[in-house]
């Protein structure tokens, strides 16, 4: 049976020319989700360009025909009069044909196996409006779903109105799914995927628990990731079939997903919430001696019933190592989710951090002028980031009124140039209101990447001292195993206990653990009761540092035994462990 991701209301568009990316500021053209129709006579272009603050990255987009001496094979040329870019142009390539310039400039053009690239807009009715594109998974094809007759009369390149007959079912190939004569299977059962409730459908709430954690059973390439090993599915809302979570009860969500790639791979992977791209991260094991890396990410949202997130990725994802978690956050507690959307170097003040953007900010707790959360009422907080650079090494920590809150920080390392890194913690504090937090770093060169780098938070509860939250970490390096964390940042409920956690009663609990390693290939393992739940996997070969981290929810009965154990040696100071209980 064919499988679909796209609902699309189609017709076939008339009057465009090509098809082309497009995109102002990529890592690299085929990262690219969006396309432009060509006025006649236009072409597909490329641009690498560097930006005034040094970063190197990629504009695509349509060209006029004139700007480029040849198409017929890839010509590099000089800038583009017809648009302003911000730096300056390193190269320039035009290309004809329908989404040629998914490669160009030197960036390496989407994976040879793979699926067709598919419209993917939810509830369009013109398909000229719809400019949202995903690549599907080998085993995947494009749907074609419409059901009512339009009237497209648009000025831009449209001539005349008429309407369309009705059609539906699969199709392949590139962008098919904008065309009623194309070639479908019909009543082909598919998996709409990104789509939310129709609108006007009534969708009751169901008021609960809801929290998920899976792992991936194969590895997985470009498109959609479908996580089926499911260890905790408290309120059934992810399906292991379809890897998609389904909200039941409307509020703000949390979620987390780690990405391992290896051989030479690099990956981007997004979490998508019904058609957008709310989060991403990005795994890079490129260098000489690199056999693995990994990468977690983290997103707070607000969800309505019936909306659809999943996670697409852009390369492959390990199994075993990738993971996909969610949790519904409890009800009016403060949270916030910011992203950086340009470079961040360090700011000039040591009493303010990187400004992160705020995407969300229920209850108006973080500052995006100076990277500063407020906490708004005296509880336990759950503080979580993610920082990727390219080129340099840097300590990343918490700050508070111009200090350290611990020694507990992250070092992305890609010192070597070779590959981006990307490091995350997830910590647990006991904050007062008023007291303000920030990220800060103590080298003056650093420079935090845009898009995977983020900052987000959410109150848990109000602790009383039986409330078990624990965050724990070594301080030189250590090649015991289970791992023996020797330094303690908090154990509310003291069931911690040197190498393992003891659950004080039944429950679920969320666990989070991040492993540096020094100039060699580390895994290690999340245990309950000496069974594996979870698996982290780090490579120092080429950067000399790496880290590994992932998250898991889990059902625990009282007197479960949790622990971390290590094929090899882990590094002192980022390699630590948290967790809380989150409901029984």
């Amino acid at each position: 049976m064919q499988k679909g991701l796209i609902v699309l209301a189609s017709r076939e568009v008339e009057g465009f020319g090509l098809k082309c990316l497009r995109c102002d500021d990529v890592l690299e053209p085929r990262f690219c989700e969006r396309i432009e129709y060509c006025q006649d006579g236009d072409v597909c272009g490329v641009q690498r360009y560097r930006k005034e603050n040094g970063d190197v990255s990629f504009w695509s987009g349509c060209l006029p025909h004139s700007n480029c001496a040849k198409v017929t094979n890839r010509t590099i040329l000089t800038t583009n009069s017809r648009r302003a870019v911000h730096g300056s142009v390193l190269c320039q390539e035009c290309c004809n044909g329908d989404l040629c310039n998914s490669e160009g400039c030197g960036a390496p053009g989407l994976p040879t196996s793979r699926g067709p690239m598919c419209f993917n807009c939810a509830h369009t009715l013109n398909p000229s409006d719809c400019h949202h594109v995903t690549v599907c998974g080998a085993n995947e094809a494009c749907e074609n779903h419409a059901s009512a007759p339009i009237i497209f009369g648009r000025k831009r390149l449209l001539r005349g109105q008429r309407s369309y007959t009705p059609c539906s079912g699969c199709c392949h190939g590139d962008l098919c799914n904008t065309n009623c004569n194309a070639t479908f299977t019909p009543n082909t059962v598919v998996n709409s995927g990104s789509t939310a409730a129709p609108s006007g459908t009534s969708v009751p709430e169901r008021p609960g628990n809801y929290a998920f954690y899976a792992q991936l059973t194969l590895m997985a390439q470009t498109g959609h990731v479908i996580f089926k090993n499911v260890t905790t599915n408290e309120g059934s809302a992810y399906s292991g079939t379809t890897g998609i979570f389904t909200c039941k009860y409307s509020g703000a969500h949390a979620f987390s997903w780690t990405i391992a790639t290896s051989s030479q791979r690099y990956t981007n992977a997004d979490l998508v919430v019904n058609d957008v791209a709310i989060g991403s991260s990005f795994t890079d094991s490129r260098g000489s001696s690199v056999a693995a890396d990994s990468s977690t990410g983290f997103v707070v949202f607000n969800l309505k019933v019936g909306d659809k997130v999943r996670v697409n990725i852009n390369g492959t994802a390990d199994a075993l190592y990738s993971t996909f978690s969610g949790w519904r956050l409890q009800q009016n507690n403060a949270s916030f989710y910011s992203k950086a959307m340009s470079s961040l170097d360090r700011p000039s003040s040591i009493s303010h951090g990187f400004e992160f953007q705020s995407v969300v900010n229920n209850g108006n707790v973080y500052d995006s002028t100076k990277g500063v959360f407020t906490c708004p009422e005296t509880g336990l907080y759950a503080l979580a980031f993610a920082v990727e650079t390219s080129g340099l090494d840097f300590m990343v920590y918490f700050y508070r009124g111009g200090s350290k809150l611990n020694e507990i920080g992250v070092w992305p390392d890609s010192s070597n140039g070779l590959l981006q890194d990307t490091s995350s913690t997830l910590q647990l504090f006991f904050l007062s209101r008023g007291e303000k937090i920030y990220l800060y770093s103590d080298e003056s060169d650093t420079r935090i990447k845009p898009f995977h780098s983020t900052f987000s938070g959410w109150r848990i509860e109000t602790p009383t001292s039986d409330t078990p939250a624990f965050v724990e970490y070594i301080s030189s390096s250590t090649s015991t195993t289970p791992i023996r964390f020797n330094r303690e940042f908090l154990d509310i409920s003291h069931s911690f206990s040197i190498s393992s956690f003891q659950a004080p009663k039944d429950g679920v609990y969320l666990f989070f653990w991040n492993m540096e390693v020094s100039s060699r290939h580390l895994r290690t393992f999340l245990e309950v009761n000496d069974s594996i739940v979870g698996k982290t996997v780090s490579d120092g070969h080429t950067a000399g540092y790496d880290s590994g981290s992932n998250l898991a929810i889990l059902r625990l009965r009282r007197n479960d035994n949790v622990r971390v154990a290590q094929d090899y040696t882990a590094d002192g100071d980022q390699t630590m462990i948290s967790g809380y209980f989150m409901f029984s």
